[in-house]
């Protein structure tokens, strides 16, 4: 027999990588979603819902440079958070909402032990979801910044 690490060891390091692989990927969503252009732009497409938005219309929207926004939705695109189609000469973004849950499952999956799951509800009264209410708890909703 070959001295060397027993197979534990080996599977242990296996997941051990796996999920440093996996951090990676989420560093790289938050870096690029760190950047307020970018950051703008993904709230954007959040809005748009899941058809997306072609990229003329972001351009209107968020008014800024071509190059700077292809250079934007580039690094969106590349760390997962946005997909992109063509239709005829048009190129749409969207919010690629498998990654993007993903990432926030990530966020909060070892945090808020114990809390309820509804940040400011009591855990015996429903939420309320009226902007009034959002505003008081300080909560803020897709567009109430």
């Amino acid at each position: 027999m070959i001295p060397g690490p027993s197979f534990d060891v080996l599977h242990l390091g296996y997941f051990d990588d796996t999920r440093i692989i996996v951090v990676k990927e989420f560093v790289s969503q938050l870096s690029a979603l760190g950047q307020s252009g970018r950051l703008e732009i993904f709230r954007l497409l959040v809005r748009a819902g899941p058809q997306g938005t072609c990229v003329d219309e972001i351009k209107r929207r968020v008014k800024m440079p071509g190059s700077t926004l292809s250079h934007h939705l580039d690094a969106l695109t590349r760390c997962g958070l946005l997909t992109a189609h063509r239709a005829g000469r048009f190129i749409y973004y969207a919010v690629n909402w498998p990654k993007a849950a993903k990432l926030i499952r990530f966020m909060t999956e070892d945090c808020c032990a114990g809390l309820p799951k509804t940040f400011g509800a009591s855990p015996d009264r429903p939420q309320s979801t009226s902007r009034l209410s959002r505003q008081v708890t300080g909560r803020h909703g897709g567009h109430d910044e």
